[in-house]
């Protein structure tokens, strides 16, 4: 780039003006070299020579600016570009949805999808296909079948990309046989396969997850893997072009090791894995550390662990939980302690279900090391204690709705989530949703998106299916009100809350008394903590603190 700004500098002093390419190289320049600051210093420059900037500029500018995550800056770009009244091209509008869906934030995206439709630009087959797959990532399978349905009546012709989402959405919407129809009709009919379209891994990954996700029995299971296995070394013969990858290999761990219990088969996959030259990863020996837990077989845990360390491969939270399950099974909190204090050192934050697990030691009411004693010959015979399959999905749904932008775009994902609740037949209690997956959303309208009405929403759906709040619950809300100034409406929800036989805690009171001294009420204040003391629950550090705000 020096070379570049020499000749620009040559230019300007021999009173030669830069036209509009010599512009583009330097700032297209300096967006590759991710130097946002330099490309808009060259771009105002051009604008003080009142140069017209092209489409090509104001691309390279945006690319840059999304690259450096300078989003409000890339907005800003958008809109000079429109007071040129140049408008972006496909290429350009794609680029703002794919970094709108990137941040889940799917109202913008569909701001800039509507434009492309109201200005008359075609979209292409990679629009519809963003669009679709960021509806899915948000939980809008309404949305993303309206797409779809859109792209049928219109006669798109649809690629290898869509048809892994279209898959990908009725696997969401736990339609197997959709699934199998898709890749039957699709990657089965050999018109597509003459024009370049035929499966490759991400497709042969949701097919097989989707006939994992019917079998009855582990047998059926390691039936499908072996044939997977059997088809990926034939692929020549099956027109797939398929490399096996780490992540449906994971996928076959999960299924042996978490669901079926069986960690023979879970080495077999683990040992095919090296055979193929398909490195483990982090993900690979969290899921044989957490299955070796769920066996209580601590000490192969703590081996895979190990292992995983002499490969150079760093533990994430989720290993660090793995492992404090698997001590706490023999109640070894010195290990516990050992685990947890290496994860804080190397720098990684625990996961709630990193305290679920130091807690259900912690709690134990009995001797330690007289259980450890009784434990001690009979650890190989305890029972598999798997996630409920509603942790599993709910876990899920809270990693969207923290990346989630906009409240509009996470309660579009709450109200897909409760057709799914209402329309699916689950198998077992342990499938179905229950007061957990509910007090994720209201949590995240009260503290994320401090949006009362949506948390109040969640908090009546609830309750209509016959789910009884709990004491927590109350407390989310009644904070909400505190921090939202309406002591009223969090004073009306203690009171519903006792009036149900939900005895009030220390997090009740403290919200209450908080939300009272926010706004003044000295009276209000007294009388809550008298409540306090009539229930039996003693005032801490933050009821004094409170207190004194108010001259108590």
């Amino acid at each position: 780039m020096n070379k570049a700004i020499e000749y620009y500098e040559e230019l300007i002093s021999n009173g030669i003006e830069a036209d509009s390419v010599t512009y583009l190289i330097l700032i297209d320049g300096f967006g590759k070299q991710k130097d946002t600051k330099k490309a808009l210093k060259f771009y105002n420059k051009m604008i003080s020579c009142n140069k017209q900037p092209t489409t090509k500029i104001f691309s390279s500018l945006i690319n840059s600016c999304i690259k450096e995550d300078k989003i409000e800056q890339a907005e800003e770009i958008v809109k000079a570009m429109k007071s040129f009244n140049i408008q972006p091209d496909i290429r350009l509008y794609n680029t703002l949805i794919h970094n709108s869906i990137i941040k889940f934030d799917m109202k913008a995206a569909n701001q800039f999808y509507n434009e492309i439709i109201r200005f008359g630009i075609k979209p292409d087959i990679y629009t519809f296909a963003m669009m679709i797959d960021g509806y899915l990532k948000v939980g809008d399978q309404e949305s993303a079948q309206k797409i779809y349905s859109y792209m049928m009546n219109n006669g798109i012709n649809i690629n290898s990309t869509v048809i892994n989402i279209l898959m990908q959405l009725y696997f969401e919407k736990n339609d197997s046989k959709m699934v199998h129809n898709i890749f039957k009709q699709y990657y089965s009919n050999p018109s597509f396969y003459n024009n370049g379209i035929s499966p490759d891994i991400k497709s042969w990954t949701i097919f097989l997850k989707s006939r994992l996700r019917l079998t009855k029995d582990i047998e059926e299971a390691y039936d499908i893997y072996k044939e997977f296995l059997i088809q990926i070394d034939k692929n020549d013969d099956l027109n797939f072009q398929l490399l096996p990858d780490r992540h449906i290999f994971n996928h076959f761990l999960t299924i042996f090791a978490h669901n079926y219990g069986n960690m023979t088969l879970s080495q077999e996959v683990y040992g095919e894995m090296i055979r193929r030259n398909i490195l483990p990863d982090v993900v690979t020996h969290t899921i044989l550390i957490e299955g070796y837990a769920l066996l209580g077989q601590v000490e192969k845990a703590n081996r895979q662990f190990q292992i995983m360390k002499s490969n150079n491969i760093k533990p994430n939270v989720f290993t660090y939980t793995s492992l404090i399950k698997a001590w706490a099974q023999v109640w070894r909190i010195d290990k516990i302690q050992q685990v947890y204090n290496e994860m804080i050192k190397s720098g990684i934050k625990p996961h709630r279900a990193t305290y679920r697990a130091i807690a259900s030691i912690k709690n134990l009411k009995f001797d330690i090391s007289q259980q450890q004693r009784e434990q001690k010959n009979s650890s190989k015979f305890l029972p598999i204690s798997r996630t409920p399959q509603h942790v599993k999905d709910t876990i899920k749904l809270n990693d969207k709705l923290e990346k989630v932008q906009d409240s509009e775009t996470a309660y579009s994902l709450f109200e897909n989530f409760l057709k799914n609740f209402d329309n699916t037949n689950y198998l077992d209690y342990n499938s179905k949703p229950n007061i957990y997956s509910f007090t994720i959303f209201m949590t995240s309208f009260v503290f994320h998106h401090r949006n009362m009405t949506f948390a109040l929403k969640v908090f009546e759906e609830m309750l209509k299916r016959n789910i009884p709040a709990s004491c927590y619950c109350y407390n989310v809300l009644i904070e909400g009100f505190a921090r939202s100034n309406e002591p009223f409406k969090a004073e009306k929800m203690f009171f519903t809350m006792i009036n149900n036989n939900v005895k009030p805690d220390i997090s009740s009171f403290n919200s209450l008394i908080s939300a009272w001294a926010m706004v003044g009420k000295k009276d209000k204040v007294f009388k809550t903590y008298h409540e306090m003391k009539k229930f039996g629950v003693n005032p801490n550090e933050v009821t004094f603190n409170s207190m004194k705000a108010v001259g108590m």
